[in-house]
């Protein structure tokens, strides 16, 4: 699979639907359920 990623044959970046902070991680969770969106959420600032 990293192989796959390395050569450009998977992209995972295109899984990623929102970056978010920790301080939104919470409510982010809370809201699970609702599937708001497309992707994933990731928190990328600590």
């Amino acid at each position: 699979m990293m192989e796959m990623i390395r050569t450009g044959k998977l992209k995972p970046e295109l899984l990623v639907g929102k970056k978010i902070s920790l301080e939104e991680a919470p409510a982010a969770l809370m809201a699970m359920g609702g599937f708001e969106g497309i992707g994933i959420g990731v928190v990328t600032r600590f």
